[in-house]
């Protein structure tokens, strides 16, 4: 059974790592205009008219195949679904007729994992705007010049029509009673985090991101949705095959002379 974000996505609040990657993997956002095409219908999204504006975008990396987001939502995942299929498919749509093309654009729906806590999101949020050092595309003391990130964002407070929409997240804000002190503090725990570079990049393309005990709880409960909902299908199946089968309700037959 396919799994919708819904029955992994099960509570009212969370937040996500989300993964989307150009389809086979091609470079089609390294193409001319491409991610600026791309994060503006995001952000398209985002304040979308049918929108109640509780998806919040917190980090962002955009490379030639693929991009990374961390992203909250308040009120349930049904807006958050909402979001991403009106940014994605929009974006698909103009991408196509911008490059002449035809098909899909990406590889299937974006992966959105669940993130546990604080210091999980930390980790996620520095994995991600950390993928071009990974990738041997740029070295740390240029990372700020890689435009589709939300590093300068965070670690120098640079502010454009993309970071513009980045909402800072609470552990950010408690960094320091200033910018600056914020900033510096930053830019030190990124570091840090490229120092210990202890995590498997598995562990950020998983449905759940977190403990492993609180992994296994999120595992479990999903398993029992998983349960619960095919024995609703069979049940309902059995119904639809009793109906089938039932004596006809129709006229009686005459009786004889």
């Amino acid at each position: 059974m396919r799994q919708t974000r819904s029955s992994v996505l099960s509570k009212p609040t969370g937040i996500i790592h989300l993964i989307w990657r150009c389809h086979n993997r091609e470079r089609l956002l390294a193409l001319k205009g491409a991610r600026d095409l791309f994060f503006k219908n995001l952000i398209f999204g985002l304040f979308h008219r049918n929108s109640d504006r509780s998806v919040k975008l917190h980090a962002f990396c955009l490379m030639g195949n693929h991009v990374h987001h961390q992203m909250s939502y308040s009120n349930g995942v049904t807006q958050l679904s909402h979001v991403l299929r009106v940014a994605h498919g929009r974006f698909g749509r103009m991408f196509n007729d911008r490059f002449k093309r035809s098909g899909a654009v990406g590889n299937d729906r974006p992966k959105t994992p669940l993130i546990e806590n604080t210091r999980s999101q930390m980790r996620v949020h520095f994995y991600i705007e950390a993928n071009p050092i990974r990738a041997g595309i740029i070295k740390l003391e240029r990372l700020r010049d890689y435009f589709w990130n939300s590093y300068r964002f965070y670690a120098y407070g640079e502010v454009d029509e993309y970071t513009k929409h980045l909402t800072p997240p609470e552990w950010y804000l408690e960094l320091g009673d200033t910018p600056e002190k914020r900033q510096k503090k930053y830019r030190a725990l990124f570091i840090q985090y490229l120092d210990e570079s202890i995590e498997k990049s598995g562990k950020f393309l998983g449905r759940f991101i977190g403990s492993d005990s609180w992994i296994a709880e999120q595992i479990e409960a999903l398993r029992a949705f998983l349960r619960a909902e095919r024995q609703r299908r069979k049940e309902d199946r059995g119904k639809i095959e009793s109906a089938e089968h039932a004596p006809s309700l129709g006229a009686a037959p005459l009786s004889p002379p």
